[in-house]
This record gives structure tokens, C-alpha cells and sequence, in this order.
């Protein structure tokens, strides 16, 4: 699948270089904007490197025993080591990013992936269960349960959601029962309402979501001046680096809210196109995992495409107001490095795999007939 690989390479990148922009753009507050750049240049880097790495390495390599636990070994003993002291470090009261000989960076976020290889391995492995609740929905909720558990413990809510989310989305693609699905959503409905019911702040952002405009000077002020940002914008926005919210007005403009700086300075045309670029690479990436060589490269694949899609669209429905506030990065835009490596590197192994994988004509011919003798 040619054409498709080359559009999620093109898509890519495409969206990184529009993170580089905005993320020169959107900390022009910030006393170190140029050091910003770099930073975020050296990140894109070595995004490039992973996501070449991950194109030339043969995904099948993933499914062999000794890889694929030694990721998923590695994802959850940081998980772990981060609840430590020592080797956990604490941002904005939140415990999240592990410091290690001179590196930090986010454990959840590289845990995401881990989680997506094993549902992948477990899933394919299992195929002739997966309708069965306890020998083949069961186990993979199971295994995504307890890499959201270790990230609850840090305090975040978000990426379990999304960890949640893709789990579901893997094991109803590979044919689970809808009904099991729904059982499964009421427990963790219940936990959600936990969650935000034990922590007062998290409460707090559901109330300003239903009327920000009340505590406009306290938990509503984010979504306020994101909105702001997109009716200043109007419909071509105010032009490249033109923007007024950035200047200490939107918290966190080159992080969780950066699709605001995009709306107001490229206006609806802008944020569309991004989400246009968006909606592109999912596209592809599920035509990629429609015709993979084999069922652990369509789950790999759906994983990859979830995750990422997930994301993105979570985060511009935050900062449009259609969800409560909630940090996270917008895939291959927002500032860091973290999420943009493990983004990148994910995205080639989605490449590897539609490169590997059957055209159109050829998987239907199999289907109807079996491979053609050679």
C-alpha cells in the first residue's frame, strides 16, 4: 500500500512542522522562546530517528517473545519507578515525569505503546476466544486496567481514559460482543465518578465546563480565553504569530491549549486543515489495518491509529468546550518530547506495516480464493 504510506509519511510531518511553527509562536511569552525552538528542534530530531528506526524494523519482530516483554517489561517499571522518590519528579503537583542520569521524560506516555504491543500480541494470539467474555474480553481490559491504574496513581485521568478507550476500540475491532462492551462501561463509569469525586479540582472543571463564564477568574479562565482565541481568530485568523492570548492571557498556549494559538491565528480555515490532517492519517492508518499481512498487524495498527486519534480529537474538544479542561498534548503540534518521539516512532511503525501490507485487489482476492501459488 504504497500510496497510503506515503500519505501517512507526508501527514506526519506535515503536522510536526506545524508543531515546530506554532510552538515558536505560541511562547512568545515566555522569557527562553527561542530556547523553546531548540529544544523542541533537538525533540523532532530525534522523533525523525525513532520513526525511521521504526519504519526499516519489521513489525513482525515486535510479536517475538524476548521484544515485545522486554517493552512492555521496560513500560511498566517506569511506571512504577515514578511513584518513587527519588526518581519521580513532581510538576504542578502531579508526579508524572521520571528524571533518570541527567533525562526526564513521561513514562505514561511511552507506556501507551507498550500497552498497544501487548493487547496486539494477546489479542491475535487469542483470536478463536475473542467473542468469549472471560477467556477473551476479560484479559485484555484487564491488562489495560492495571496500565491505567499505575497512571491514576500519578494523579492523571486523561491518558487512562484514552488507555481505556483504545482498549475497548481493539477488542470490539477484533469481534467482541457489543454486550460485553456495555457491561464493561458501567464499572468504569463508576470508577470515572470516583475519580473526579475524590479530588476537589477535578470537580471543580466540571462545574466551570457547564458555565465557565461563573468562575471566570478561577477554573473557567482556561476555556474562556481559549474561546477567545477563536473568535478573535474569526475565519482566517490573525496571521503567523499575530495572536494576543499567548501573551500570558492562555495558560499553556504552547502545551494543552496550542490548537487555540492555531485558531486564532489561522482562524477556522487553519484549525480545520489541521484537523483535516488528522482525519487523513486515520483514514489511512485503518486502511493500512483493513489489509495488514496478518491479524497482530491489524491490531497494531488499529492500537496506533486509536491512540493517536483519540488524542487529538479529545484535546480539540477540550479546548472548544465540547469536554472539561484537561491537560494533554495535541499529537505531533504541542510542545515536548516525550509524547512527540513515542508519537513519531509509533506513526513508523504504522508505515512498516503498510508497507508489508496487501493491496486491495490482492487481499480480496485471497479472501475469496486464497493466497495465489507463488
Amino acid at each position: 500500500m504504497r500510496r497510503e504510506t506515503i500519505i501517512i509519511i507526508t501527514t506526519v510531518l506535515a503536522l510536526v512542522a506545524t508543531g515546530v511553527l506554532m510552538v515558536y509562536s505560541s511562547s512568545a511569552a515566555l522569557s527562553d522562546s527561542v530556547g523553546q525552538l531548540y529544544r523542541q528542534l533537538i525533540f523532532v530530531l530525534m522523533g525523525l530517528i525513532a520513526m525511521g528506526i521504526a519504519i526499516r524494523f519489521d513489525y513482525h519482530r515486535l510479536k517475538d517473545k524476548g521484544i515485545f516483554r522486554l517493552i512492555v517489561f521496560l513500560s511498566l517499571l517506569m511506571l512504577v519507578l515514578v511513584l518513587l522518590p527519588g526518581f519521580g519528579r513532581t510538576v504542578d503537583g502531579a508526579q508524572r515525569w521520571l528524571y533518570i542520569f541527567g533525562f526526564q521524560f513521561q513514562p505514561s506516555e511511552l507506556a501507551k505503546f507498550g500497552l498497544i504491543l501487548l493487547l496486539a500480541v494477546k489479542i491475535s494470539n487469542n483470536r478463536e476466544h475473542t467473542p468469549e467474555f472471560f477467556r477473551g474480553f476479560l484479559p485484555p481490559m484487564c491488562i489495560a486496567a492495571l496500565f491505567a491504574g499505575l497512571v491514576v496513581l500519578q494523579r492523571d485521568i486523561g491518558i487512562p481514559v484514552l488507555m481505556m478507550g483504545t482498549a475497548l476500540v481493539m477488542v470490539v475491532v477484533s469481534g467482541a460482543r457489543w454486550l460485553w462492551v456495555g457491561l464493561f462501561m458501567v464499572p468504569m463509569l463508576g470508577a470515572g465518578v470516583m475519580l473526579i469525586l475524590m479530588f476537589p479540582h477535578r470537580m471543580q472543571r466540571i462545574i466551570a465546563f457547564v458555565d465557565p463564564w461563573a468562575y471566570r477568574d478561577s477554573s473557567g479562565w482556561h476555556l474562556i480565553q481559549s474561546l477567545s482565541a477563536f473568535a478573535q481568530g474569526s475565519w482566517m485568523g490573525r496571521g503567523a504569530g499575530a495572536g494576543e492570548q499567548k501573551l500570558g492571557y492562555l495558560p499553556a498556549a504552547h502545551t494543552d491549549f496550542i490548537y487555540a494559538v492555531i485558531g486564532e491565528e489561522f482562524g477556522l480555515v487553519g484549525t480545520l486543515l489541521v484537523l483535516g490532517l488528522f482525519a487523513l492519517l486515520v483514514f489511512n492508518g485503518l486502511r493500512v489495518a483493513a489489509h495488514a499481512q496478518d491479524f497482530f498487524g491489524s491490531m497494531l495498527a488499529v492500537g496506533i491509529v486509536s491512540a493517536i486519534g483519540s488524542q487529538a480529537l479529545f484535546i480539540i474538544a477540550v479546548t472548544i468546550g465540547l469536554l472539561p479542561t484537561k491537560g494533554l498534548p495535541l499529537p505531533f503540534i504541542s510542545y515536548g518530547g516525550t509524547a512527540l518521539v513515542v508519537f513519531m516512532a509509533m506513526s513508523g511503525v504504522l508505515v512498516n506495516i503498510g508497507a508489508q501490507a496487501l493491496e486491495p485487489r490482492a487481499a480480496l482476492r485471497n479472501r475469496r480464493h486464497g493466497p495465489a501459488l507463488a
